[in-house]
């Protein structure tokens, strides 16, 4: 009997291993599904750090693998390549990948009004609190060179709202004025080290800039440069949204945590961030007090930005960073941001 009921316990055991083998559900149970997320290094992704950070993704049984990018147009290269599956960066970049054909979605917003202008020495001093497309003029007469300005390629966040500023608001002649497409950590260097009169910039690196050299200035705030700025969201590819929207949904309502979070307690937001983006180089206190600084506005609902990305969308296909103009609702995909916060 003894001998037996052995032999029985194996054959059951290899009929379980046979049954997990041909049943997907048994055998893919526990295992955690892989995403890679791509990221640009700037305060605005912070929901992603803190998801990662806390073990959030973990819990949810999410494999995450962080992936760090320039900018977003750089990034939207690769989540067209089916490199990444999904992206914290700029809204532009993935509205201008939708105009040729890329399948991707901003399934949650993470900010608004990110974007600043920063500038130091002559030139800031003379753009004052006012400044007109006079200030240009005068400037490269006493110069004898147009004042330079930092910012990131065509077609991401930066380079739109900036020409808005630009073009549209002060209305300078783009003759008058040499744009100089940079990522954002050169920019800061170049900034500081006097190689740019101005540039666009976001948190932490208008807390840091400042803490740095007193003499840079915020020339002006998100809201002066673009009304209600569309700043960074969450995007993701069209096939991993059909695959794994569990994954997906665990995802969204742990950004939403993550948002809650940085607006309850920046203290406790800023110290796990740092361990992302700051690198163990810069004091938590930098963080927190980025976090609180006017570049800083956490913004998860993507419904309430949708007025403003159409108005940066058309935009865009104005100045020719994009090749023509599409319906933004069909950029969007609300399913998650909805069921989340669904009562």
């Amino acid at each position: 009997m003894l001998r037996m009921s052995r032999r029985a316990a194996v054959v059951a055991m290899a009929a379980l291993a046979s049954l997990a083998t041909l049943t997907p559900g048994v055998s893919r149970a526990a295992d955690p599904v892989k995403l890679e997320i791509g990221y640009i290094p700037i305060l605005a992704a912070s929901p992603l750090f803190i998801v990662d950070g806390q073990g959030w993704a973990k819990d949810a049984g999410i494999a995450l693998k962080l992936t760090r990018f320039e900018s977003g147009p750089h990034a939207i290269q690769a989540m067209a390549a089916g490199q990444i599956d999904l992206l914290y960066a700029g809204v532009a970049p993935v509205l201008v990948a939708r105009t040729k054909g890329v399948d991707v979605a901003v399934i949650a917003n993470s900010a608004v009004e990110e974007m600043v202008v920063a500038g130091r020495g002559a030139f800031a001093k003379a753009l004052g609190a006012n400044p007109t497309p006079d200030t240009f003029k005068k400037f490269a007469a006493d110069t004898g060179r147009k004042p330079k300005i930092g910012t990131q390629p065509p077609g991401s966040v930066p380079d739109t709202v900036l020409k808005h500023w630009l073009f549209k608001v002060i209305k300078v002649d783009p003759a008058d004025v040499e744009l100089v497409p940079m990522g954002i950590e050169k920019t800061q260097q170049a900034l500081l080290a006097g190689a740019l009169d101005a540039a666009t910039i976001r948190e932490p690196t208008v807390t840091v800039t400042q803490q740095l050299d007193p003499n840079v200035t915020l020339l002006a705030t998100g809201a002066q440069m673009f009304p209600d700025q569309p700043g960074t969201v969450v995007s993701a590819r069209a096939e991993v949204l059909k695959n794994h929207p569990d994954a997906i949904q665990a995802l969204v309502k742990a950004h939403l945590r993550a948002v809650d979070l940085i607006a309850k307690d920046p203290a406790a937001a800023s110290k796990i961030v740092n361990e992302y983006l700051g690198k163990g180089l810069m004091e938590p206190k930098t963080l927190e007090a980025a976090f609180r600084g006017p570049g800083s506005k956490f913004v998860a609902d993507p419904h309430g930005v949708v007025p403003a990305v159409e108005k940066m969308m058309g935009f865009a296909k104005e100045i020719g960073s994009a090749d023509g103009v599409i319906p933004v609702a069909e950029a969007f995909d609300f399913r998650f941001y909805d069921a989340a916060v669904a009562k």
